[in-house]
C-alpha cells in the first residue's frame, strides 16, 4: 500500500540545512532527542505494553564501507496524524515542554549528513509500518511537495523509528568515532545515569562516569579534618530563571574534562565531554589550577537555546549569573575557588612508580655517552683559570626581570632571564653584572641568571609550554644562587648542591 505525505511550505528551507554549522556528536544527538521526547509523551503507555519495565533503547550504527548511519530507537514512533508535521520543516509540535521543541531537529540533521536519507516508523497501537524516502536533490530540482510513503502490515505491539542515512558526506570516521561517543555519553549522562536510556554507538553500549571529588583538607589547615569540595547551587537569576545543580573539584585535575556542564530539561547544551563551559571570570587562565579541576553540573530552568540546541540563550543575563556563581563558592565559610587555586595534590605511590620510564632513559643516556661527555668537559677546563667576575653576554633576544633581596645586610639585585638568542650555546649561564644594562651600582651586590630556551636540551624536552619552562627555571635560578654562596663562602664543591637543596626546598615551600 503507498500514499502521500505533504511537506510544503518551507520545502526551500531545507536545501540550506546542510551548510548548518553542526559537529557531528550534535547532529547525532538530534535523533536520540527525538526518542526521548516520543518516550517521554508515551511514557504511561510504553510502560504498560512492557509490565512497567521498559527502557528506552536508540542505537547508532557507524557502516564506514558503505558510508552510511543508521539510527534505531524503540521509542513510540511517528503516529500517522503526526506525519505530516514530522516531515515538513519549522513544523512546531504541540508539545513545546520536551527535547523536540523546534520541529527541525531530524530534517537539519539529516540533510546535514546527507542527501539521501530513509524513515521507517510504527507508532504504538498502530498495525502498519511507513517508509519514507527523501532525495533531497530530486525535491529541489522537481519542486517536490509531496512524497509518497510505502505502507506494511505490522503487529500493533510494534513500535519504532529506524532511519538510514545514506551516501553520507559527512562520515564520522573511526579515528574520530571516540569523540563523538565521549560527547554522546557527556550530553546524556543524566539518563543514561538513571536507567532511562540505553544508548549504543558503533556497538558500544555508553556509559558515564563520574569523575572522583576531592576530600582532603582545606589548602591552609592541612592537618584539619578531610572536606569533601562539592557545593550545591540553587539560586535565581531573575524572575523565571533559575539555576541548581553542584560544583566541585576533581580528585584529579585534567585540562580538557574540568568545566561546567550546562542542562536544559535533562540534557547537555553546553560542555560536553572536553568542551566545559569554563567562563575566565571564575576558571582564569588555562594553566590555572582551578581551570583544571573546577567542574559542575548546572541545569538551568526558563533559559532558551538555539535551535541547533548547541548553546544557551544567555541574552544579558550571563553576567549577572557569573557573578551569583562565582559569590556563591568563593564564600569564607566555603571557598571551593580558592581551595582549587591553592591546595596541591600528592601523587600516588603508582604514579610516583610510573617515572621509572623517565630514570630508565636519563640512565640510558648517561650510560651511554656520560664518558665522552665528562672527557670532553674535563679536557676543555684544564689550564683554565676560573674568573672571579663574569659579565653576560648581551643579546635582544631576551625576556627578564628584576628584583632586589637583602642577604647577610647586603643588598642583592638579581636579574632571571630567559633567552631565545640561538647563537648562545650554554643552558644555564651565571653572572655578575646585570643582563640588560650591564650597570653596577655601588654597595649593591649584582647577579644574573639566564636560561637559553633555544638550547637542545630545552628544546627537546621542554619547548615553550610555560608550564614546563616554570619547573626547569626555578632549578636554573636555585642553582645559579647556590653557586654563587658557594664561591662566596670558599667551601668544597659539595656546598654547591647543599645550597641547591636547600634552597630549592625552600623555593618550594
Amino acid at each position: 500500500m503507498s500514499g502521500k505525505i505533504n511537506i510544503r511550505p518551507n520545502v526551500s528551507m531545507l536545501s540550506v540545512l546542510k551548510f548548518l554549522e553542526y559537529e557531528t556528536w550534535f547532529a547525532l544527538a538530534e535523533y536520540v532527542d527525538n526518542a526521548i521526547a516520543s518516550y517521554q509523551n508515551n511514557k504511561e503507555r510504553l510502560n504498560q505494553l512492557h509490565g512497567g519495565n521498559f527502557q528506552l533503547s536508540v542505537s547508532i550504527e557507524i557502516n564506514d564501507p558503505e558510508n552510511k548511519i543508521t539510527i534505531r530507537d524503540n521509542a513510540a514512533g511517528i503516529e500517522e496524524h503526526n506525519y505530516p508535521r514530522a516531515f515538513r520543516a519549522a513544523e512546531i509540535p504541540s508539545d513545546t515542554t520536551g527535547l523536540s521543541e523546534f520541529g527541525m531537529g531530524m530534517k537539519s540533521a539529516s540533510c546535514w549528513f546527507s542527501d539521501e536519507w530513509t524513515v521507517r516508523t510504527t507508532a504504538i497501537g498502530e498495525p502498519v509500518e511507513k517508509t519514507v524516502k527523501f532525495d533531497m536533490n530530486k525535491i529541489f530540482e522537481d519542486k517536490i511537495e509531496e512524497l509518497e510513503f510505502i505502507s506494511e502490515p505490522t503487529k500493533e505491539e510494534y513500535h519504532y523509528t529506524i532511519i538510514e542515512l545514506l551516501s553520507v558526506n559527512k562520515m564520522p570516521r573511526r579515528k574520530g568515532l571516540g569523540k563523538v561517543k565521549s560527547h554522546l555519553t557527556s550530553i546524556y549522562r543524566e539518563f543514561i545515569r538513571s536507567g532511562e536510556l540505553k544508548l549504543t554507538v558503533d556497538s558500544m553500549v555508553l556509559q558515564y562516569q563520574d569523575p572522583k571529588i576531592l576530600d582532603v583538607p582545606k589548602y591552609d589547615d592541612p592537618k584539619g579534618e578531610p572536606i569533601l569540595w562539592k557545593k550545591d547551587i540553587d539560586f535565581p537569576v531573575e524572575k523565571g530563571l533559575r539555576v541548581r545543580g553542584f560544583v566541585a573539584i576533581r580528585e584529579t585535575g585534567s585540562t580538557a574534562e574540568a568545566g561546567f556542564a550546562l542542562f536544559r530539561r535533562g540534557r547537555v547544551i553546553e560542555g560536553s565531554f572536553d568542551n566545559g563551559f569554563r567562563p575566565d571570570f571564575i576558571f582564569g587562565a588555562p594553566n590555572s589550577y582551578r581551570y583544571q579541576r573546577v567542574f559542575g553540573e548546572l541545569h538551568l530552568e526558563g533559559f532558551d537555546v538555539s535551535f541547533t540546541k548547541k548553546g544557551i540563550q544567555w541574552d544579558e543575563n550571563l553576567d549577572v549569573f557569573l557573578r551569583l556563581l562565582k559569590d556563591d563558592i568563593s564564600s569564607q565559610n566555603f571557598p571551593l575557588l580558592q581551595q582549587a587555586e591553592q591546595y596541591r595534590v600528592r601523587a600516588t605511590e603508582k604514579e610516583y612508580k610510573a617515572s621509572i620510564k623517565a630514570l630508565n632513559r636519563t640512565a640510558d643516556d648517561l650510560q651511554n655517552k656520560g664518558t665522552q661527555a665528562v672527557t670532553e668537559v674535563v679536557n676543555t677546563t684544564i689550564g683554565k683559570e676560573a674568573s672571579d667576575k663574569k659579565t653576560l653576554t648581551q643579546t635582544e633576544k631576551t625576556i627578564h626581570r628584576s628584583f632586589e633581596i637583602r642577604f647577610n645586610k647586603i643588598d642583592w639585585k638579581v636579574s632571571i632571564e630567559l633567552s631565545y638568542d640561538p647563537s648562545l650555546t650554554e643552558l644555564i649561564e651565571i653572572g655578575d653584572s646585570f643582563i640588560k644594562d650591564g650597570l653596577f651600582e655601588e654597595g649593591i651586590r649584582q647577579i644574573g641568571i639566564r636560561l637559553s630556551l633555544t638550547h637542545p636540551f630545552m628544546v627537546e624536552h621542554v619547548g615553550s609550554d610555560p608550564n614546563k619552562v616554570e619547573p626547569v627555571l626555578r632549578i636554573a635560578a636555585a642553582f645559579g644562587l647556590s653557586e654563587i654562596i658557594a664561591k662566596d663562602s670558599y667551601k668544597n664543591q659539595g656546598e654547591v648542591r647543599r645550597n641547591f637543596n636547600e634552597l630549592i626546598s625552600n623555593l618550594s615551600k
